[in-house]
Order: C-alpha cells, then structure tokens, then sequence
C-alpha cells in the first residue's frame, strides 16, 4: 500500500488514505477520495463543493460520484431551492457494500457452473478444474452472505442464497 505524503489534518490523510485503499482495490483513486470527503464532511456536498474541497474538476467529481453511487456508498439528493443535486455518504453503505459483494460473487457462481456443466466427458480433468474454482465464488458468496447476515442481524439475503453448499 502506498504511503501517505504529510498532509495538513489527520481529516486531510484520512481523504487521502480512502483514495489510496480505493485505488488499490483497482477504482478511481478519485472515488476513494470523494467518499472519504462525503464522510468526514457527514453532510451532502454539491459536485462544486466537491471540486474546490479535493482540487479535481467538477466533471471528475461528477464522474466519480456517479461511480459511487453506483457501488452503494453514496446517494444523491436534491434541496429544496437548489438547481443541483447534492451526494452525501450512506450511514450503512457497509451493509450494501457486501451485499454487492455476494451478488456479484453468485452471479459469476452461477455463471461459471452453467458453462462447467456444458464440458464434454472427455475434458474431465478441465472440468474437475473449473468446478474447484466454480466452488470457489459459491463458498464466498455464502461467507460474505453469512456475515452480512451476522453484522446485520437481519436475513434479507435473496432466499436460497444463504444456505451452505456441502
């Protein structure tokens, strides 16, 4: 993980720490500075506030935001007499977080079985393969299920997608 430069508040290289996690997980280093903005600031944030707080340009922050929004961690919303919306961080953004997480996991599950289960019996040992691997994202979509389920308290999982596979 890269180091962080001396920056000016510890509020300043938390930003700046969210946009290096964000972009060692392979997203814009932009979006994990965007969010880290929404939560320290804790209250919606037009995208030329944005702008002038993080230095990027206002089509940046509208980009990222969007991106953002899209993963579940933040949401946009309108005030009463203004002409643009506003984005703020969502309070249990974790909870959609890894709910995405165990959606994508199952879908690429299922995804790989229906194609593993269209190998022909002469390439047993490739099929053998790809069903490890294919037991792989199920195994992980029911962890991260469980988990949610645990931190959450609640079972709002699609039903049949958080019983264990054995």
């Amino acid at each position: 993980m890269a180091q962080i430069a001396d920056m000016t508040t510890p509020m300043d290289r938390f930003i700046e720490q969210m946009g290096l996690m964000t972009q060692d997980e392979g997203a814009p280093r932009i979006a994990g500075q965007i969010h880290g903005y929404l939560l320290v600031e804790g209250e919606p944030r037009t995208l030329a506030q944005m702008a002038a707080a993080l230095r990027i340009s206002k089509a940046s922050a509208s980009t990222n935001a969007r991106f953002l929004e899209m993963k579940g961690a933040v949401r946009r919303v309108s005030r009463i007499g203004q002409r643009g919306d506003a984005w703020e961080a969502l309070e249990d953004h974790c909870d959609t977080m890894l709910s995405e997480i165990a959606r994508r996991m199952r879908g690429n599950a299922d995804a790989l079985a229906g194609i593993v289960a269209e190998f022909p019996e002469s390439h047993a040992g490739a099929r053998a393969r790809a069903e490890r691997f294919t037991l792989f994202y199920s195994q992980m979509a029911d962890f991260v299920e469980n988990w949610l389920e645990r931190l959450t308290g609640k079972a709002d999982v699609p039903a049949g997608q958080n019983e264990s596979k054995e």
